[in-house]
């Protein structure tokens, strides 16, 4: 056999041995995370809220001292506008997914409040959200004690056991969780990543200035204009051209 033959004949054994994978399916990050977040969406929507809340734009933002934020007519297309829902990403690798499911039902009850109630100042959570939440099976708590209230500026809350939103939880298919999770702490500790910092930065958000290097500072960021400080935690900032509350 000669030269040519030769490598001819090696290329086909090559070819034989080492099929290519014409039906391997890629992976589709984006759309697969965000089908999953409106699902999720469209599924308490309907079983908590009876599928009278609007269809509005659902978003991940990272956002120093929130698990997530509800922002009022944020999204415009000429004349109409729409709402948006927020999930800050950094703590989706560490929290329970029933957790970041119960922040995405928080800022729907925002929702409700803007579309079906009166809602307050921008960052207030007053009674009627307080007993909305409870309604859905969240229990407004401080932030910082723990203790049940049913109105104040900053409220987290807690999931009541064998309430709707954990009865709901448990009955939703499991392909409506999100499939990608990342986390801050992770990155932060993983060399050339953390030096390098995060990529993009809209609105003076992630990446548009570097954070203090102190760990015992935290960022804070105003939901209506998205401008940014940093300070000890547990501080409670008012921004002076938004009236609103940083988070």
């Amino acid at each position: 056999m000669n030269a040519r033959n030769t490598r001819a004949g090696v290329y086909r054994t090559k070819q034989s041995e080492r099929p290519r994978a014409v039906s391997e399916e890629k992976s589709r990050p984006t759309h697969e995370q965000f089908a999953a977040y409106s699902k999720m969406y469209a599924y308490f929507n309907r079983e908590l809220f009876g599928g009278e809340l609007p269809e509005i734009i659902l978003n991940f933002s990272r956002h120093g001292g929130s698990y997530g934020f509800f922002a009022p007519e944020r999204w415009a297309r000429d004349s109409a506008t729409t709402h948006e829902i927020s999930i800050n990403p950094a703590h989706l690798a560490e929290r329970p997914p029933q957790a970041t499911a119960s922040t995405l039902v928080h800022e729907m009850v925002h929702l409700w409040q803007m579309e079906y109630g009166y809602p307050p100042r921008r960052g207030y959570h007053d009674r009627e959200w307080a007993m909305k939440m409870r309604s859905v099976g969240l229990i407004p708590i401080d932030p910082h004690t723990g203790v049940e209230k049913m109105s104040a500026q900053a409220l987290t809350h807690k999931i009541a056991e064998e309430g709707p939103f954990a009865a709901a939880f448990e009955r939703m298919p499991r392909e409506y969780l999100l499939p990608w999770t990342c986390s801050e702490a992770r990155a932060l500790t993983s060399g050339r990543k953390a030096k390098r910092g995060a990529a993009g930065g809209e609105n003076g958000g992630e990446g548009a200035g570097a954070a203090p290097k102190s760990r015992n500072k935290v960022k804070y960021t105003c939901p209506g204009c998205c401008a940014n400080v940093w300070g000890r935690p547990g501080l409670a900032i008012i921004c002076g051209a938004c009236s609103t509350h940083f988070v």
